[in-house]
């Protein structure tokens, strides 16, 4: 009796981990409007990560990340925004200079020494339009049915 009640509660942890709740914990968490404003208005896209690794917590840490996704090509350096509590990164790029594909490929060869990857999470191309990201389109985004 109690393997199957232990067992059902491992199941309902594991559908609350996948409810949805921690992606837009992690966007709110670096979500900027004035920068997300500016950068959409620009015609620029802006990309949500989450950051998978173990992040040091400190300020050393934080520069890092943060000079090294700035200067990623097709990044606007000044639109990252970082949540070490969090894991996440966001930032906005210019899509004629770079794919999204680019970015996070550069940032993954950046962030590998420091034993960290990334998941795309979201991207937004118009204001309040929170596209979700999928693996399976040839540029790397599409809006989830």
């Amino acid at each position: 009796m109690r393997a199957a009640l232990i067992a059902v509660l491992l199941a309902a942890g594991q559908a609350a981990l996948a409810c949805g709740h921690c992606v837009e914990d992690k966007i709110a968490a670096v979500y900027d409007h004035a920068a997300i404003t500016r950068a959409v208005a620009a015609k620029k896209t802006v990309v949500f990560f989450a950051i998978d690794g173990t992040l040091r917590p400190g300020q050393p840490m934080r520069l890092k990340i943060e000079q090294l996704a700035a200067s990623v090509r097709g990044v606007d350096a000044g639109s990252v925004r970082l949540s070490m509590e969090l894991a996440s990164l966001a930032l906005a790029f210019d899509p004629r200079r770079a794919s999204l594909v680019d970015v996070q490929a550069g940032l993954e060869r950046k962030l590998a020494p420091l034993g960290l990857s990334l998941l795309a999470m979201r991207l937004m191309e118009q204001p309040g339009d929170l596209t979700a990201v999928r693996a399976d389109s040839p540029d790397n985004h599409r809006k989830q049915p």
